[in-house]
């Protein structure tokens, strides 16, 4: 049994590698997950031998993951959230395949606000979050379109790089249905304060100690909004 980084009645996060901690987790039904953009495994170190081999082997680390991510789902209703970029689409469609899965939307990210970028390309003002999902998943409101638009800027309120905000997080999550959400790859905790606020259980795994503890210390300040309201959750405490 893999113990707790923190812990509270709603939530939980563990400190480790997700290939390690995912197949002891309970089950759980909604994942919302935003892993690594870009990585390289070629053997040079710039990704630059074979682009495209380079792109299924980050595919084969994809794949692991994400099967392990869907076999943790409580029912045929599951679905999984994931952050991506133009870039990556490649990798994670060659990791759906390799699964047996296929993305079954990919939701446009518009940020209202326009990033840095080089000369020869296009200033970035989107992501992307590809759904992928069990048989019996359904977006009940058939009338949510694939562009979502959610104000964001380079300055990130808790410090983290890829920080996303609670509203499109929440979102997400209103739109999913019921039950536990997971997010295998936690970073600063805007995904389990927001299922918190929510009042869905979350779990939550990082790697990095230190986001671990900025995470925490966020899901303790955290207060259910509820209405009408309902009794505070309580104090949770970090595991020595």
């Amino acid at each position: 049994m893999i113990k707790p980084y923190y812990q509270d009645e709603w939530v939980t996060i563990y400190n480790g590698d997700a290939l390690e901690i995912l197949p002891e987790l309970d089950p759980v039904n909604i994942i919302i997950a935003d892993p690594p953009y870009n990585f390289t495994t070629a053997s040079a170190g710039n990704g630059k031998l074979n682009p495209w081999a380079d792109l299924c082997n980050s595919a084969y680390w994809f794949s692991a993951w994400m099967k392990l991510c869907f076999e943790r789902m409580a029912s045929n209703q599951g679905c999984m959230w994931q952050f991506c970029n133009w870039r990556t689409i490649p990798t994670i469609t060659k990791a759906s395949f390799d699964i047996g899965k296929q993305i079954e939307s990919l939701l446009v990210w518009d940020k209202i606000w326009i990033g840095p970028g080089g000369q020869r390309g296009l200033r970035p003002s989107f992501e992307l979050v590809a759904l992928l999902c069990h048989p019996d998943f359904q977006v009940k409101d058939r009338g949510i379109p694939d562009i979502k638009r959610c104000l964001w800027s380079s300055i990130k309120p808790n410090g983290h790089p890829a920080e996303k905000p609670a509203a499109l997080i929440k979102w997400l999550i209103d739109i999913s249905g019921d039950g536990t959400v997971l997010d295998p790859f936690l970073g600063c905790g805007t995904t389990l304060v927001s299922a918190k606020e929510l009042g869905h259980k979350a779990i939550g795994i990082e790697i990095d100690e230190a986001w671990c503890e900025i995470a925490a210390k966020r899901c303790m300040q955290t207060v259910m909004n509820f209405e009408p309201v309902k009794e505070k959750p309580k104090q949770g405490v970090l595991m020595s």
